[in-house]
């Protein structure tokens, strides 16, 4: 079984390819008590027939049984296909055999389920393929209506026979509108997909700056600062320019490494495994340069995380590391990643000498676990004399 169904519960993107069949199915499953509602009516028997009636049911209770196997498929995604392009067709087939069945024409209510594959082809956001389903719904419609108009003298009402020789207008006008539906719902979808990328973008640029001034251009005004005071001072006190040039160098280090993390994170190509891989390798940066043995594990599903949380557990982990660096004379760090939908869970663990005070005094620790409130996460400083620090913070996933 692949994973729980908490889990797959906890997985669920509106956005994603699998969320979005879900709804449509739950959509679907929405009008199929009408349907059995339909076939119970007395009138509509009458009408059909015990034979009609009996070729009908069964057919229903198939279109039931492979909407419950699709639904488990979507659930479980066990689909390596396109549920746009395979399912289309065979839902206008399915409705078609429908309105045949039971000598229904497109004055039928029946033949509004039309409208679903339609809906499902125009999410492709292409608008060909939304014409070909909706010109595979004008078949479907001219096939159902010549069904009813072989047989309108026996159980067909006269609607259908009126639809097409009484009112050709009328019935030209149905066919027509389904066609240009379907592309306009393509359209409307491509036009909706584009916003939506154009936002995300300039969301990401946002993101980007901000991370940029926070970080790289705080370290960078942090060294011009450094040399602007180490020419001053230099000709009279050699002792503290050497300190500050040590300062200015470790500044310098850490806009770069923080450089390298973005960029890296912009490279990668996919959120979950760059976002790790680009924390894995800023912490063996930092401990590189501070001598610091590193050990690094990521556990579970890589999940992707709102920009938002990926600052947040970057940033936690970037004091954190920084605080060991400068304060704990620790000799071994332990950076864990645990996945485990719905939340991400962040733990550094150091050896260092640890400390006594409330984590609520020092500013850094303040500042970790407000930042971490603020993504709508949690985070937890807990420090013993001599065993040293453990830094843990949990977020919500995607």
């Amino acid at each position: 079984m692949r994973g729980s169904y908490k889990s797959r519960l906890a997985s669920l993107r509106l956005d994603s390819s699998r969320s979005q069949h879900l709804v449509f199915l739950a959509h679907v499953w929405a009008c199929a008590p009408f349907l059995a509602l339909w076939m119970r009516d007395l009138h509509v028997r009458t009408e059909l027939g015990p034979e009609r009636v009996g070729i009908l049911t069964p057919f229903i209770a198939f279109v039931i049984v492979y909407l419950a196997i699709r639904t488990y498929a979507a659930w479980w995604d066990y689909e390596p296909i396109r549920w746009q392009y395979l399912f289309s067709p065979i839902d206008v087939v399915l409705v078609t055999v429908i309105l045949c069945l039971s000598q229904r024409g497109p004055a039928s209510n029946v033949s509004l389920l039309f409208f679903l594959p339609m809906i499902q082809a125009s999410t492709s956001m292409n608008v060909r393929w939304a014409a070909t389903v909706g010109f595979m719904v004008v078949l479907g419609t001219v096939a159902s209506t010549l069904c009813a108009v072989d047989i309108i003298t026996e159980h067909v009402p006269r609607t259908a026979y009126d639809l097409i020789h009484a009112d050709p207008l009328n019935s030209f006008f149905r066919v027509f509108f389904l066609v240009v539906l379907s592309s306009l719902m393509a359209f409307q979808s491509r036009i909706g997909a584009g916003l939506k990328e154009r936002l995300a973008v300039a969301a990401d640029r946002n993101r980007i700056a901000m991370d940029m001034h926070d970080g790289v251009q705080g370290h960078l005004i942090a060294v011009s600062s450094q040399l602007e005071l180490i020419a001053r001072i230099a000709p009279i006190d050699a002792e503290r320019a050497v300190t500050l040039a040590g300062d200015g160098r470790e500044s310098a280090q850490q806009a770069t490494d923080e450089l390298r993390f973005l960029v890296q994170r912009l490279r990668s190509p996919s959120l979950a495994s760059g976002f790790v891989s680009a924390l894995r390798q800023y912490a063996h940066n930092i401990c590189e340069r501070h001598g610091l043995a590193l050990t690094f594990a990521s556990h579970g599903d890589e999940t992707p995380l709102e920009p938002d949380t990926e600052n947040a557990v970057f940033r936690i982990a970037q004091e954190a590391m920084t605080n060991i660096a400068k304060h704990a004379t620790a000799q071994n760090v332990s950076v864990n990643v645990t996945y485990n939908p719905p939340r991400v869970i962040l733990e550094i663990r150091d050896d260092g000498k640890g400390f006594v005070e409330e984590p609520t005094t020092g500013i850094g620790l303040v500042g970790m676990m407000e930042r971490a409130g603020k993504a709508s996460g949690a985070a937890e400083i807990h420090s013993e004399v001599g065993k040293g620090t453990t830094v843990t913070a949990h977020f919500p996933t995607l």
